[in-house]
């Protein structure tokens, strides 16, 4: 869902040093759940966040919570 200049998605925050970044995308890459866009922090805590599509937000946090992946709602960092 997007309009002029921007992009709707349903972001999901997961701990990128523990290695749970690497077990999501690889996750959602095996269930075929399409990524909008990821991004790195590169300042602590490091986190990336993955941005999906509104549609596919709970099917992914009950794919996360079947795994034992943590994942947070995002909250601004500066």
């Amino acid at each position: 869902m997007s309009g002029v200049g921007t992009v709707v998605t349903a972001p999901l925050r997961v701990e990128y040093l523990s290695g749970d970044y690497s077990k999501a995308f690889d996750l959602l890459q095996k269930e075929k759940v399409k990524i909008v866009y990821k991004t790195v922090s590169s300042v602590e805590p490091y986190h990336a966040t993955i941005h999906l599509s509104p549609a596919d937000e709970e099917r992914v946090k009950t794919l996360l919570d079947e795994a034992k992946i943590k994942y947070y709602e995002p909250s601004p960092f500066y």
